[in-house]
């Protein structure tokens, strides 16, 4: 069986499920792209992996691989075809996942039997400590917990293939900049502006490490989104004027600050109240 997971973190923790069982190892085909962030809508003359390269370049200035990840799964199709392989998808509760889910399926369609699919929501796993956790990411499991997973591999229907092929092509039509997790398999559109206002809550009226920001954002936040995209929108609001900034906004996020822009609600309420004493 070949796999595919999205995610090099989630990868190595297949890989490391493999060396404990056998039964289990197969060749691993990494879904590099997050397609839960950034544009889906490929203009004319465009290809799909020359639009997302070019997301990841305007978000991060020192991205400079191609993201390829349409050209691998037809190779790796055409030769699962050639080899008789299934091919299985692993398929965590997060926007990464359920997007690759509904990305991949056309490309199954007319190949009935082949796609497969490893679904982990709403069941529990354990942790490090024996704990019992309920993960985002295949990257938060353990190797030892992926082995019990093997007995959920189901194929995809063709009832499934009827309800959720045309999800891809809503989303492509939406066309925004985020798309975010709702449970099951739901997954809704959301403005480039999403989070914009998880940022404005971790700051306050006095400098902190832009650092900080970025990593307390993604600590809160229910959605799998790379940090590079935090980053990008904490960029595009200190030059809308929503952030202040205290440094040099090109350096690396450890080397600037940033605090709310203007003062406290009670510092304007004061400045704007009347002297009663001076009236009188």
């Amino acid at each position: 069986m070949i796999h595919f997971i999205v995610g090099h973190e989630a990868a190595k923790q297949l890989q490391g499920a493999f060396e404990l069982d056998e039964n289990l190892a197969g060749e691993i085909l990494v879904l590099r792209d997050t397609l839960g962030i950034g544009p889906i809508q490929k203009t004319e003359g465009t290809t799909f992996g020359a639009l997302r390269s070019d997301f990841w370049k305007t978000i991060d200035a020192s991205f400079k691989e191609e993201v390829a990840d349409q050209k691998h799964v037809l190779l790796t199709i055409a030769r699962a075809i050639r080899e008789e392989e299934p091919i299985c998808l692993w398929m965590a509760p997060c926007v990464s996942d359920v997007c690759a889910y509904y990305w991949l399926l056309p490309f199954f369609k007319e190949l009935p039997g082949m796609f497969h699919i490893i679904n982990i929501n709403s069941l529990p796993f354990l942790n490090e400590k024996g704990q019992i956790f309920y993960p985002k990411n295949f990257s938060e499991v353990l190797p030892k917990e992926f082995i019990k997973t093997k007995r959920l591999l189901k194929e995809v229907s063709p009832s499934e293939f009827e309800v959720d092929g045309d999800e891809w092509k809503r989303l492509v039509e939406e066309n925004t900049w985020v798309r975010v997790y709702e449970g099951g398999k739901k997954i809704s559109s959301k403005p480039e502006s999403y989070f914009d206002s998880m940022i404005v809550n971790s700051v306050a009226f006095d400098f902190v490490k832009a650092s900080k920001v970025v990593h307390d954002v993604l600590k809160k936040n229910p959605e799998t989104v790379a940090d590079k995209f935090i980053e990008w929108r904490i960029r595009e609001m200190i030059i809308a004027g929503q952030l202040a900034i205290n440094g040099d906004a090109s350096k690396g996020f450890k080397d600037f600050e940033i605090k709310k822009a203007g003062k406290p609600e009670t510092d304007a309420t004061e400045a704007s109240e009347p002297n009663v004493e001076q009236i009188g």
